[in-house]
Parts: C-alpha cells; structure tokens; sequence
C-alpha cells in the first residue's frame, strides 16, 4: 500500500514526540530553581489546568486544585492532584516521580492501607528552609534506595506514580500524583495526637500527614513559572497575611523551634508575655514575634484572633480560622493548628 508524503510526514513526528515523550520522563523539568515532580510538561507550557491536574469523580477541574475545592467549599484539599501521561498495557500510571529539589528523606511509608495517601513519602529541604518539606502520595512504588535519611538530588527519581490508599480505591482511570509543599511543625506530634479523639494509632510517626501545614501549590508554581517568585522561600514571604493570632504562652512554638527564620524578633522580651502569629488565607504561620506583657494587654483569653483582610477569607467555607460569632474570634482550625504549636 502507498503511503502519502503528508501520511509520512505525520507518521515521522509522531514518532519523534513519542521518543521525546520517552526522553522527557527520564529528566525532570526546571521550575525556577525547584523541579516540576512529573514528567508532564503541559503546566510549563500552558500554566493551565488542562491535561495537568487530576479531578475526583465530579470531573471538576478545580477539584484536583489546593484549597477549599471539594463538597462545595466545605473540605479543604492539602494539595495539587497531578495526572499521568504514560500507562501500561494493565492502564496503571507509570509515571517517574522527581524530587522537587534537594533534600533528605524523612520518611517513606510502604504501606498502602496505613495511610488515607497510600503510599507516601516526605522530604525536607533544609537548605530552602529548616523543616519546610514536600510530600508524594498515592504511589505506585518507591525504590529501597529511598528510605528514611537518605539524601536526594533535585530532579532525580523517587517514585513512580500510582493510586494507592488506606480505606478506599482509587480506580486506575484517576490514578495520581498528591503534592504537597508546606511545613513540618516539629517533633512533639505525639503528644497532640493522644489528645485527640481518633481512635486509632498513629502509624507515621512525627511525618503524619496531619504534622505539615501546606501552602498553595497551584499559586507557588504559577509565581514560579511566571517568574514572579524566585524561590519557595521568597513566595512564602510574599504571601499576603490573612489573619492575626495572639497566644498568651511564653513557650517556643515547635514550628519556631525548627524555623527560626520565621521569628520577627532577634531575642526574647524579658517581660515575654506571648505571640502575635500572623497566618495566610489557607492557615500557613508565616511569622512570630514575640510580644511584652504591655503588648498583650487586652488579651486576656489564651487565643484571640482577628481577621485583617476578611476579602480572603470569603467563601472559604473549610478554613473556618477566624470567627466573627465567637468569643475571641478563632475558629476551630486556628484553635487546632495553635494547640498543636504549643502543645505540651
């Protein structure tokens, strides 16, 4: 049988982007000084959230994005969903995983039912800032190489993309990539936990999901493909601040005690009476300074809140931070996250 000139043509750059498809999935792409954890190059190109992101069953787009995103506002998503571009013959995802920069490994848990994210991984990258971290769920596989203490390179492969979860299964045609940037909040996790109403143990030790408070991965990478952040440090720095938290405790928040690039203050006051922790829209602590008797006055309850931009908390229905309605202005998130801090 001929075949057409225009056939040919088509059949030959066909293959050629089947064969830089192949190439692509074996280097990792640069995002500003950080890497892009798939090998799908569409955000880069585009910046959209076409062919980028995984939704849930809604088949909404912006399910797959952070936030408030699923059950209409009123659950919060920790991070970005990202789909596979490559399947086998069974269609499971067989996507490498990169790390989004360097870092030591903290943890890698193999087990798929321990965990609502499968299995998963988290990573510090100490050298961007103490204790600020990413994590890689519902994986597929992750190499023995890659175990707790180990030191990776950023864009070397870590993992390979899949749908692994504790609880429920995730069908192949949504198989995905959960990533998270955001901060550890320290060592003393344990003993939050157990005051907790959950009912069962705590399998991940201080790596718990519950144990990182994430940023807005969506925005992060598009200031980074854009240009307009040089760095996740100088994105976290840039972030408009949402709401106010005085704490009437003069102990060292754990967050504080792994990052003290976040303190305001060069020293302790002597008359130390308590925090003002300044947090994002989405509950992100970005600053503490710590604060005299004379600057607490008036704040008589362990933790009151304000909101100082109301226009960002909107219609974010799962973040509940700030209260109008309640004596001291916290919500039950703010009330969480800061008992977690100073929990003794």
């Amino acid at each position: 049988m001929l075949i057409s000139k225009r056939h040919f043509l088509a059949s030959v750059l066909a293959a050629c982007l089947a064969a830089l498809c192949v190439a692509q999935a074996d280097e990792a792409f640069r995002l500003g000084p950080h890497y892009w954890p798939t090998p799908n190059p569409k955000f880069l190109q585009t910046g959209s959230m076409e062919g980028v992101l995984q939704p849930t069953v809604s088949g909404e787009l912006s399910s797959g994005l952070f936030g408030c995103v699923r059950n209409d506002g009123h659950r919060f998503h920790e991070g970005l969903d990202l789909r596979p571009i490559a399947r086998d013959k069974r269609n499971e995802s067989i996507d490498p995983i990169y790390a989004f920069d360097d870092g030591v490994v903290r943890y890698v848990n193999r087990v798929a039912g321990n965990s609502g994210y499968g299995r998963y991984m988290v990573i510090e990258h100490a050298q961007i800032a103490p204790g600020l971290v990413t994590l890689y769920a519902h994986l597929r596989s992750v190499p023995e190489s890659i175990h707790a203490g180990v030191s990776v390179k950023g864009g070397q492969k870590i993992a390979v993309m899949g749908r692994s979860a504790g609880g429920y299964s995730i069908p192949r045609s949504r198989a995905h990539l959960h990533f998270e940037v955001g901060f550890w909040l320290g060592p003393n996790f344990q003993a939050w936990y157990d005051k907790q109403p959950f009912g069962s143990e705590n399998e991940h030790g201080a790596y718990n999901g519950m144990n990182i408070v994430g940023l807005d991965g969506w925005e992060l990478c598009g200031a980074l493909r854009r240009g307009q952040a040089e760095d996740v440090w100088q994105f976290i720095m840039s972030e408009q601040i949402a709401v106010e938290a005085y704490v009437r405790d003069t102990a060292i928040p754990d967050l504080l005690e792994v990052n003290p690039h976040l303190m305001a203050n060069v020293r302790l006051p002597d008359d130390h009476a308590g925090w003002l922790i300044e947090l994002t829209w989405y509950g992100l602590p970005t600053r503490f300074r710590a604060l005299t008797s004379l600057e607490m006055e008036g704040k008589d309850r362990w933790l009151t809140a304000r909101a100082l931009r109301p226009d960002l908390l909107e219609g974010k229905y799962c973040m509940d931070l700030a209260r109008d309605d309640l004596f001291g202005g916290a919500g039950a998130r703010l009330t969480s996250l800061i008992n977690r801090m100073f929990v003794r």
